[in-house]
């Protein structure tokens, strides 16, 4: 796909989806004009996540600040369709046909157009470039939020990252990896071992990199989705919960914790499923190899049986132990859960 001619004959109506079924995280505000931010001397903002130096033209609270070199640069170009400067429209990559409907998308490992509808059209390019065409009604926070969701996933696959939809906790120098069906509990998990003193690494969006034979993964930023349910069983503050989702009522928790931005090994994966009882079994083989591609951030978006893909899969299945972790889906039990994965990585820490 090439960026310098319109794009709208390879978008259609298939390619267009439900946005919550991609990005969990969009949320509606109404804090700064987008258009304050398109100008032709625009500052950046410089933060650290994933692993990656990031310059924004848009401050993006959720990520941590930190004077760093660029990895990744953010802008946001006009939307300004009045004026002389040679700018794209969005109705420039986007059919008509389609530009009401909620979402579309044109990805490839190079180039990738990803459109919200009262949001952006977001261009990821090489891995290490994001262009922001802001919807004419669209809030910061809108953009924002699907920045460090859907769109910072595609442009990790794009730096040949295995991207996890997952949530990872520190537990005694290791990431341990939580996977499962959305509703499932990962973030629920990650928050109970979070009160009993162990740190969260990423939640959501979980990078990882397979080189030089040990599978690591990076740390987003300090922020988790977290029920009131839930808040209320594991003894957090209620009052510090913000709607990440207002609409689907997600709220999300900004956790008072640092994070660190080496790279941590991952020690275990754990694939998340409902039952009667406790218990953990290994996943080995094949059957490891098609959970891991299951629970992809970007399977949704993806062809999964890309072999590419599969050899990532694969390589981390050989590199690390995966475990089917079964519970009764009892709030009350969370800390319990939490216990019982404690015990169980104390346990294989000792062989």
């Amino acid at each position: 796909m090439s960026l310098d001619g319109t794009i709208s004959k390879t978008i259609s109506k298939s390619s267009v989806g439900n946005i919550s079924e991609i990005d969990s995280q969009l949320v509606d505000s109404k804090e700064l004009d987008c258009k304050e931010l398109a100008g032709k001397k625009q500052k950046l903002f410089s933060y650290v996540a994933y692993g990656l130096g990031i310059h924004s033209a848009l401050p993006i609270p959720e990520l941590i600040p930190a004077e760093v070199e660029c990895d990744v640069m953010i802008h946001i170009q006009s939307n300004d369709y009045t004026t002389r400067t040679p700018n794209r429209k969005i109705s420039d990559y986007i059919p008509k046909e389609v530009i009401q409907q909620p979402m579309a998308l044109q990805l490839s490992p190079e180039e990738a157009v990803i459109y919200l509808k009262d949001t952006a059209l977001f261009l990821v390019q090489g891995g290490n470039r994001i262009t922001i065409i802001p919807a004419a009604e669209a809030s910061l926070s809108r953009i924002q939020t699907a920045l460090v969701g859907t769109v910072m996933a595609i442009l990790l696959y794009q730096r040949g990252l295995l991207v996890l939809h997952a949530s990872v906790v520190n537990i005694n120098g290791g990431a341990v990896v939580f996977l499962g069906n959305s509703g499932e509990g990962k973030s629920s998990i990650a928050a109970a071992l979070h009160t009993q003193g162990y740190r969260i690494i990423t939640d959501d969006v979980a990078p990882v990199t397979l080189d030089q034979g040990t599978a690591k993964v990076a740390s987003s930023f300090p922020q988790i989705k977290l029920s009131r349910e839930v808040a209320k069983v594991l003894g957090y503050d209620q009052d510090k919960l913000g709607l990440l989702v207002p609409k689907l009522n997600k709220p999300g928790y900004r956790l008072n914790q640092d994070l660190t931005q080496a790279l941590l090994p991952i020690r275990c994966i754990y694939v998340l499923v409902s039952g009667s009882q406790f218990s953990i079994k290994r996943v080995k083989g094949q059957e490891a190899v098609m959970e891991l591609s299951r629970h992809s951030r970007l399977n949704s978006l993806f062809d999964s049986e890309k072999a590419s893909h599969l050899l990532q899969c694969a390589q981390l299945a050989n590199q690390c132990s995966v475990y089917r972790l079964q519970r009764p889906r009892n709030l009350a039990l969370l800390p319990e859960l939490a216990r019982l994965v404690a015990e169980h990585q104390f346990i294989q820490g000792k062989r």
